[in-house]
C-alpha cells in the first residue's frame, strides 16, 4: 500500500463561518493532503462566506495510488485488507474500470473528492434546541 493516512483539517464552521471545526479530509497521501488544502484555501478566498456545505476538490494520483485511494475512501477497506490482498475480484474489476474512466492522456488519474463541512459545537447545540 502507498503512504496513505487519514487526515483531518480545521475548516470554518458551515453555520457561523467564524469558528474552526475539525473536518475529515479522508484517506490521502501527504502530497494529496497538501494539494487538497491548497484547493480549499483558494475556494475560501474566492467564495468568502458564500459556499455550499461541502467542497469538491480534485485528487490527482498515480494508478497505484488510485487503487488504494478508492479502496480506502469508497469501498471502506482497511489498510490490513489492502496489505493482505483481501479484496473481492468484483471490487478489483470495478476499481480498474474507474481508473480507466478517470485516466488522463498524461497517465495520471483524477477523481472528484467531496469534503463535508461541519458545524462548530456552539452552532450544533443551537440546532439541537
Amino acid at each position: 500500500m502507498t503512504n496513505f493516512q487519514f487526515y483531518s483539517y480545521e475548516l470554518p464552521c458551515f453555520n457561523c463561518y467564524t469558528r474552526k471545526v475539525k473536518t475529515d479530509l479522508g484517506w490521502l497521501t501527504p502530497s494529496m493532503k497538501a494539494d487538497v488544502i491548497d484547493q480549499i484555501k483558494v475556494m475560501l478566498k474566492q467564495q468568502g462566506n458564500d459556499y455550499k456545505p461541502y467542497f469538491t476538490v480534485k485528487i490527482i494520483c498515480t494508478v497505484d495510488e488510485a487503487k488504494d485511494y478508492l479502496l480506502l475512501n469508497y469501498y471502506d477497506h482497511s489498510e490490513s485488507d489492502i496489505n493482505h490482498g483481501n479484496i473481492k475480484l468484483a471490487v478489483v474489476a470495478d476499481i480498474e474500470d474507474q481508473i480507466t474512466e478517470h485516466m488522463t492522456a498524461e497517465g495520471v488519474v483524477i477523481f472528484s473528492h467531496e469534503i463535508e463541512l461541519q458545524n462548530c459545537d456552539d452552532c450544533f447545540q443551537e440546532n439541537d434546541e
